[in-house]
């Protein structure tokens, strides 16, 4: 599933291109997507693209008929996709589920196993992440010290839930406490102020570092462009289960943590 890196990087990509194009028509080849509300959006002019978690936001003016803005959600969920016209060459046109026609080119938004989602709302109030962007300003050393306070959880666990940090997957935790210096079993609540620190200033490097080279593709992702990203060129442990660490030279071990995999270096991260 996309994570905040990949998100990132199509946000960043499309705001170039759409940033003030106008909608002409909405076209929805997917019954599941199929909503009224697809009828508000002709006429209006795409305000601003930006990310709403693991989310794709379209910021749209008002227009003949309704002065108030709306806001478009795209959710990617396991498998979706959202291509500009100019470079959907390459993809399968069966796995086509939407089309924003626009009055300079198009958005197409591409779904294999039709998990992804997309809405139209009228404020964005209901769709906010009750857990804090890790990119955001709000996210300082002390916020993640109030956050993780007391919580007897582990700690990759606890890097995953949503309702804490926002856009945070597998991939991401397990680099983030590798790098970290952090054993992935540990409870959160028991990590000290050094180590709450280095946690802190490596989730955001991990993340920036991912989005400078557009995400983790392993099998499905792709970004505004059709391309695949190249972070995973980058990973250190995950999905490394018995090569030998970076650091060290010890086997990397796997374990499974509520039914997802985790990776590390148990001589690395203490």
């Amino acid at each position: 599933m996309p994570e905040l890196p990949e998100v990132e990087t199509i946000v960043r990509q499309l705001q170039p291109g759409l940033a003030g194009c106008r909608i002409v028509s909405v076209e929805i080849l997917d019954p599941k997507l199929e909503t009224p509300a697809k009828n508000k959006l002709p006429g209006r002019k795409i305000l601003d693209i930006t990310r709403l978690g693991k989310q794709v936001c379209l910021e749209l003016s008002g227009n003949d008929r309704d002065e108030m803005k709306l806001w478009l959600l795209f959710h990617l969920r396991m498998t979706g996709r959202l291509i500009t016209h100019s470079c959907s060459l390459d993809q399968n046109e069966r796995h086509l589920r939407a089309r924003l026609v626009l009055d300079q080119g198009s958005l197409l938004f591409y779904d294999m196993r039709s998990f992804g989602c997309l809405l139209v709302l009228d404020s964005l109030q209901e769709a906010l992440p009750k857990g804090i962007d890790p990119l955001s300003r709000r996210f300082t050393r002390r916020k993640l010290r109030e956050l993780i306070n007391g919580s007897k959880q582990e700690i990759k666990p606890w890097l995953l839930r949503q309702d804490r940090l926002v856009g945070l997957g597998n991939i991401y935790t397990s680099e983030i406490l590798f790098a970290s210096g952090i054993d992935p079993r540990r409870q959160a609540g028991s990590l000290k102020s050094d180590e709450l620190h280095r946690l802190h200033s490596q989730i955001r490097r991990i993340l920036l570092l991912a989005i400078k080279n557009c995400g983790t593709t392993f099998s499905d992702f792709q970004d505004s462009q059709g391309r695949t990203g190249s972070f995973q060129r980058l990973l250190s442990v995950y999905g490394k289960t018995g090569q030998p660490c970076p650091n060290c030279s010890g086997p990397i071990q796997r374990i499974v943590q509520q039914q997802r995999s985790t990776f590390f270096c148990s001589a690395c991260q203490k």
